[in-house]
């Protein structure tokens, strides 16, 4: 049977005026609205109901992040999910791609469901209809990469993510729940690392304050190789030391510096995003050291690199080649953070090394964030 094709496989019909005229609509029915999400959605909500004059109605900002709580965030407090009260005309915005976690949260807490709306624009265009403009104009390369996808489940979130990009109908992301997979699993799905070997070294590219390392020495408490875990903002460096100095792992490296193709400095920006934690390069900011894995681990064996750099993660490739060619690593690498990466990143690899790396697609949230491509490398497949 002749295997469907990807374009046909697409809605094809912009509904990004529905999407933002849904939000207005529901938001008009409500004398209050907490938005939860004090991040780049929740801005980007705040931004369009001042557009549309109904910012007076957002009276506080909630987040799962104790960083946050009691701080201000556009001007508005930043409230404990413990203190929103049962309102019958007071809206919860969910902001967050961890809809469906907090969804359930917050039901348990006595919130009714019809006061409770998903409304998560960060990762897809509000701008009239380029989300749907620059997917018919790069069918062709998303099509490919598509093909070369290695399983169904696969080939359904890359679709699925790509029907949502277009349509905004969260009926994408429904049929998909059944496939995010828990964040504490990002990077390390067993299904797929199982069949594959490595031992020697470790590269975490975004290790923020050490998150990935706890997750890695879970999934691998055996593992006696080396960990490389590079972050380049002074403060979340900082604190990145200072949890390594805390753990019981030993061969663990820091690095300050920003994962890029060639030496130099950059200038970053660590406040605009939250904590630290969507730290990256920018026009304006601190200015930090970068430099390309192929000098920092020249002549170390490396046989596993992760990137969760903010969008820096094809630079960051093309700055790997040497230590790719060499070592064949299993790379698992956010394809999330620009719209091309969906094709630009898997045929980055490829230019690298063709016809050695198999293709799988995974995802960790109810949504346009933390979409994981996996890249085995064939001569790392066990027998």
């Amino acid at each position: 049977m002749k295997k469907s094709r990807l374009k046909d496989e697409l809605e094809w019909v912009d509904g990004t005026s529905t999407f933002e005229n849904d939000l207005l609509e529901k938001v008009k029915t409500y004398n209050e609205v907490i938005i939860f999400g004090a991040g780049i959605g929740g801005r980007m909500t705040c931004d369009l109901l001042e557009e549309h004059g109904q910012s007076e109605k957002i009276k506080a900002f909630s987040d799962n992040n104790k960083d946050k709580i009691g701080s201000f965030y556009l001007g508005k407090p930043v409230i404990a999910p413990g203190n929103i009260t049962n309102n019958e005309k007071q809206l919860v915005l969910v902001c967050s791609t961890a809809f469906d976690i907090i969804f359930e949260q917050l039901v348990n807490m006595g919130i009714g469901p019809s006061n409770i709306y998903f409304f998560q624009p960060a990762g897809i265009s509000l701008s009239g209809s380029q989300d749907i403009l620059f997917i018919k104009e790069n069918m062709d390369r998303f099509e490919a990469i598509y093909d070369k996808l290695a399983d169904e489940k696969s080939r359904k979130i890359y679709r699925s993510l790509l029907n949502y990009r277009i349509s905004k109908r969260v009926f994408y992301l429904e049929d998909i729940k059944d496939s995010v997979d828990r964040e504490e699993n990002q990077y390390f799905d067993e299904e797929i690392l199982n069949q594959y070997f490595f031992s020697e070294g470790f590269v975490d590219a975004g290790a923020y304050i050490g998150d990935t390392i706890s997750a890695f020495f879970h999934h691998y408490p055996d593992f006696k190789g080396n960990y490389y875990c590079m972050e380049a903002g002074t403060v979340v460096y900082g604190r990145l030391c200072e949890n390594i100095s805390k753990m019981n792992y030993k061969n663990v490296y820091p690095y300050q510096y920003a994962v890029w193709d060639e030496e130099g400095t950059l200038k970053f920006d660590t406040t605009t995003f939250g904590d630290g934690g969507g730290s990256r390069v920018s026009d304006n900011g601190e200015i930090v050291d970068c430099d390309c894995l192929d000098h920092l681990l020249e002549g170390k064996s490396v046989d596993f690199i992760k990137m969760d750099i903010e969008g820096a993660e094809k630079k960051a490739l093309s700055g790997a080649k040497e230590l790719i060619r060499k070592n064949r690593p299993i790379l698992t690498i956010c394809i999330y953070h620009k719209q091309e990466d969906f094709f630009d990143i898997p045929e980055t690899i490829e230019d690298i090394l063709e016809d050695e790396y198999i293709f799988y697609v995974r995802q960790y949230r109810y949504g346009q964030s933390e979409t994981v491509l996996y890249a085995m490398p064939k001569s790392r497949k066990m027998k």
